[in-house]
Parts: C-alpha cells; sequence; structure tokens
C-alpha cells in the first residue's frame, strides 16, 4: 500500500414512495397485503413486538439515518440527515430519555451535511465517532460535549483545485486503534483511507482494490485487523490490514452483481466468520468470509413471500443482526402506509418468520439490536427513534438455526502497501 500523509457505516439508497398525483399504474405499489388470514399470521410470527417507548427528534423531515449504542446499552445515538445528533438514556431498555443533542461542526461551506456513520470508540459510554458525507470523522468526548480530534483527508498534499474527498461509510476497529474512511470516487480513484486514532495520525490508503464509491465497510467484532468493504459495483471485499501490501491484504473478492447497502459480520455453528450483505435492490447474501462461497442467498421475493406480503415492490429489508445464540435474523418491512408492516425473519434453511413489530408508524431506514436482553431499536423516515418490547420473550426466543457450509479459496488481486 502506498503511504499516505494525510491527516464506520453504510449508504443508503432512497426506498419507493407513492405520491398522490401519480398515475392508476404507479398505484399498484399500494396492492398489497398479507397472503395469509390473521390467524395463520399469529401462528407465524408467535413473538408480538410492541413499542415500550418513542421520540420524535425531528419536526422538519428529517430521517434518522444511523443508530448507535455502547457497550452496555445504556446510550443510544441516533444520526439525521440534517447533520444532528441526538444522544438518549435507554433505561436499560425500558425508555428512552433524550439526554442531549448537537449539530456537526461547521466549515465554512454551504454544502448540506448528513451523517454518514456512528460508532462508539471502545466498551465506555463516553467516546463517540461521528462521520459526515464531506469528508469528517469527529471523535467526541460525550462527558465534555466537546470534539478531540477531527479525522481529514490532509488537504495540504492534495492538487491545486482538487476538493476533499467526500466519504460514504467508516467504521473503527475492536481495539479501538484503527479508522478506516470509504470514499465516494475522486477523479477515477476511490479509497479506504486509515487513520491511527491514538496517535491521531493517518496511516495509508488502499486504492486499487474497489473501481467505484465504497458504500460499506465494517471490522470484524473482535478480531482488529479483519476489515470487509463493498462498492456500488457490487464488488465484497476481505482484508487481512496486518499484511504489509494492500495486494498481501485482500483475502478474497466476492462479487455480488448488485449495490451493495450494508454489511455485517456473523459465526456460524462451527465458529467460522459470515459476512451477511443487503442490497440496493433488497436482496440477503450470506457469505463464507476467509473464501466467498455463498452460505444464503434470498432474492426479494423470496424475503416478501417470507414476510407473508403479495407485492414485492413494496418490500426492504433493514438490516440483520445475530442474536445470543449466534443465528442470523433480518429486519424486513414494507412501504405502504407509513411503513406500518415491520418483520422479523430467522435464518435457517430457509427465511423463517419470528416475529411482528405492531404499531410501528414509519418506513425503518437503521437497527440496533441487543443480544443480551433482546431489545431492538429502529429509526427512520419520519424521524422516530422506537424501542421495542416483546414482553416476557424477546427476538433471542426463536428455533435454533442450523446453517453450515465448506467453501473454497478465492484469488488475490492488486498491490499496495499495508497502512501500518
Amino acid at each position: 500500500m502506498k503511504e499516505n500523509s494525510n491527516s464506520g457505516g453504510e449508504t443508503h439508497l432512497p426506498l419507493a414512495t407513492i405520491s398522490d398525483d401519480e398515475s392508476e399504474e404507479d398505484a399498484t405499489f399500494l396492492d398489497d397485503q398479507n397472503t395469509c388470514s390473521p390467524e395463520e399470521l399469529d401462528k407465524f410470527f408467535k413473538l408480538k413486538c410492541k413499542i415500550a417507548d418513542e421520540s420524535a427528534v425531528s419536526l422538519k423531515k428529517d430521517y434518522v439515518l444511523h443508530l448507535t449504542a455502547n457497550n452496555g446499552f445504556t446510550n443510544v445515538v441516533a444520526g439525521l440527515s440534517s447533520g444532528f445528533v441526538h444522544i438518549f438514556d435507554t433505561n436499560a431498555g425500558l425508555t428512552l430519555t433524550r439526554s442531549t443533542f448537537t449539530d456537526m461542526p461547521k466549515t465554512g461551506s454551504n454544502e448540506p451535511v448528513s451523517i454518514c456513520g456512528l460508532r462508539y470508540l471502545d466498551e465506555s459510554p463516553n467516546h463517540l465517532l461521528v462521520g459526515d458525507s464531506r469528508g469528517f470523522v469527529r471523535l467526541f468526548d460525550l462527558r465534555t460535549q466537546k470534539e478531540q480530534v477531527c479525522f481529514e483527508e490532509n488537504m495540504a498534499n492534495v492538487q491545486d483545485g482538487a476538493k476533499r474527498k467526500a466519504i460514504n461509510c467508516f467504521d473503527s476497529n475492536s481495539n479501538a486503534r484503527i479508522l478506516c474512511m470509504g470514499t465516494e470516487q475522486s477523479h477515477g480513484n476511490v479509497f479506504l483511507l486509515f487513520y491511527d486514532i491514538r496517535e491521531r495520525k493517518p496511516l495509508g490508503e488502499y486504492n486499487e482494490s474497489h473501481e467505484n464509491d465504497i458504500s460499506a465497510v465494517r471490522f470484524h467484532d473482535v478480531n482488529p485487523d479483519l476489515l470487509c468493504s463493498g462498492s456500488i459495483y457490487g464488488l465484497i471485499n476481505i482484508f487481512d490490514i496486518k499484511e504489509p501490501t494492500e495486494d498481501d491484504a485482500l483475502m478474497a473478492t466476492i462479487n455480488t452483481e448488485s449495490t451493495i447497502q450494508k454489511l455485517n459480520w456473523h459465526k456460524n455453528v462451527y465458529e467460522q466468520d459470515l459476512i451477511s450483505c443487503i442490497t440496493h435492490t433488497n436482496d440477503f447474501y450470506v457469505y463464507q468470509a476467509d473464501e466467498g462461497d455463498v452460505v444464503a442467498k434470498f432474492e426479494r421475493s423470496h424475503i416478501t413471500a417470507a414476510t407473508k406480503r403479495s407485492n414485492e415492490a413494496n418490500c426492504y429489508v433493514v438490516d440483520a443482526h445475530s442474536s445470543e445464540n449466534g443465528d442470523i435474523f433480518l429486519l424486513a418491512g414494507t412501504n405502504i402506509n407509513k411503513g406500518e408492516i415491520l418483520r422479523t425473519l430467522r435464518l435457517n434453511k430457509d427465511l423463517t418468520p419470528v416475529a411482528d413489530f405492531i404499531g410501528n408508524k414509519q418506513v425503518v431506514r437503521t437497527s440496533i439490536f441487543n443480544k443480551k436482553n433482546g431489545v431492538m431499536v429502529t429509526g427512520g423516515e419520519s424521524g422516530l427513534v422506537t424501542l421495542w418490547s416483546a414482553g416476557s420473550a424477546d427476538l433471542n426466543d426463536a428455533p435454533v438455526a442450523n446453517s453450515s457450509k465448506t467453501f473454497k479459496h478465492k484469488n488475490k488481486k492488486s498491490a499496495k502497501k499495508t497502512p501500518y
């Protein structure tokens, strides 16, 4: 990897909506209903999640694009499309109490600001990383509400007239040492930018493994050296960043043949690392991380059928989460009637219905899950942050999935110096 002296996350695509003045042909999107009776639906979705608490973060039609929580899930942070950040106390997962909010510091530019990611730096509730689309990731000390450091491209090393690289996503690794940002394409190039968080300095870049905008980056939950990244060209790259070059670091490349929206790490029953991918076409794929073979592949039509809905044009996928016993489950919904349909599906050999979320009031754009107590928090297009409860049960209460596969190794490609 080329050394760079320049000083978490996902990109989101708009979901289908219907306006009042659209044609009758477009109105067919509204022809959507359950594919079974209410009695059968109750048998399929045995868990009923209800709103434990809910907070409106904006009256200006701002979207909640990102959510994150500290390690103990005592604080939840919401990042808005307007650049505001709201912080909530969760009272052990029972209520949402807004503790503070702020907007991103201005830089003398009138360009719009949108939050592109949020991440608590470590296990404490005190240090929060906030990224915005202009190319900045800031580290805040929440005890003082002050910015400690801003990670950004060193413009002194950029050619005259060139703009700062916009970023779509970022993440920090499990030992809170490395920050990685994924950029939009600039002058035909796209970058993974690396920074040393403790030393507060740039480490370098990867710039040969992707060919267009990087839409998602995600470090492994435990291994600080494992990183996966995805692009709008459909490639998922898996890196071991301790290796000396970008070529050596690239462990596997997976072609999903679709724009990548979200990536997550999981484990199967054999403790093998898996990567789940949600695409902009609302398909859901799972791959084995070290070799890239397909574990599961579900297209939007299949997900629609599993949620017991009739019109796949209305179906969208929010995110994938892991339960306490390691099962993968999918949060999906429909975008009609303000997104009132929101359900979870468990990944087994097929997608198995698990929970129905009663009283949802918005198209959901982001979700976080506390596997320790089964609490889910969602945010979306109506500017609501919603805390869900299943009463005495929780989203961990579901049949244990059994999924495993063996895989083959992929070829490596490209070369660049390591960020270390």
